[in-house]
């Protein structure tokens, strides 16, 4: 991984060097502290242990929920290179601008996670998102706002990224969010992920790795109009009783519940779930 700035990546308000001291004395006395953390450089300064193709995850993945959002500020790049540092897949949501531009948020609102901004992510400027500030779970420094060209040129093909394209992006949308991966060569190295069927369908037949999320019962599309999408991966909330989890497994998708609270508790799942999500990967 380059370890030079990006062309046009936006200045952060303070280093990651920084960012990473203050998250270490933020988690130290919790006994959350990762490998990042204790790193005297940035998360970027060294190669990622996270695999960097799909073909070569080792299972059970620990996928690291929105970059880790109980350790990192949430869909910080912060979290996603230490994330990847680490060894676990970054996991981000995308959101769109006023322009149209795809940036990296879960709520569809700014007031819950950002500083300086308020209201729908689809009413703010680039320039109010370029503002912004990301809120630290712990208290501490927060972050800059991170757009997906801007993870893209930190990360892309470095390492297994699992992008969400958020419920509401139209059919436009999520073609605009496959050209970007297109453009930059990344079929090998993305695991893309929807709530939205069609939108799953779409991501598989654009020759993406897909991974269609469901809740706490089984989908309405039968097995077999899922596996006929070209959808490999199925994300069933943590939720599903344990019967219906293995039916999925049976069924030969790679199973991967959301959201658990760490690691320790992926570790309780049983032996042939394919990976888990996470909002702490490094509590084992």
């Amino acid at each position: 991984m380059s370890t030079t700035e990006p062309k046009n990546f936006r200045p952060r308000p303070s280093s990651i060097l920084a960012a990473a001291v203050l998250t270490l004395a933020a988690t130290v006395s919790t006994g959350v502290v990762s490998a990042s953390a204790l790193g005297l450089g940035s998360p970027s300064e060294s190669a990622p242990s996270a695999p960097d193709k799909v073909s070569e995850i080792e299972f059970p993945v620990t996928v690291s929920h929105r970059g880790g959002a109980d350790v990192y500020p949430e869909e910080s790049m912060e979290g996603f290179t230490a994330s990847a540092k680490d060894g676990f897949l970054p996991e981000m949501d995308i959101q769109f601008l006023e322009d149209g531009t795809p940036v990296l948020i879960h709520d569809d609102t700014a007031d819950r996670t950002l500083n300086g901004v308020s209201g729908k992510i689809r009413d703010l400027s680039r320039e109010e998102w370029d503002a912004a500030t990301i809120k630290h779970p712990q208290g501490g420094e927060p972050a800059q706002t991170v757009t997906l060209d801007e993870a893209l040129d930190e990360l892309g093909g470095e390492v297994v990224m699992v992008p969400e394209i958020k419920p509401g992006a139209t059919s436009a949308e999520v073609d605009q969010v496959l050209d970007v991966f297109d453009e930059r060569g990344l079929k090998e190295s993305l695991i893309v992920q929807s709530f939205d069927f069609e939108a799953a369908k779409t991501i598989a037949q654009r020759g993406y790795t897909s991974l269609y999320l469901t809740g706490a019962k089984l989908p309405t599309e039968s097995f077999d109009e899922i596996s006929d999408a070209g959808i490999e991966w199925v994300g069933p909330s943590k939720n599903l009783p344990t019967r219906d989890l293995r039916k999925l497994d049976k069924a030969g998708f790679h199973v991967a519940p959301y959201t658990l609270a760490t690691s320790k508790d992926g570790h309780r799942l049983p032996g042939w779930i394919d990976g888990y999500f996470t909002d702490d990967a490094w509590t084992n």
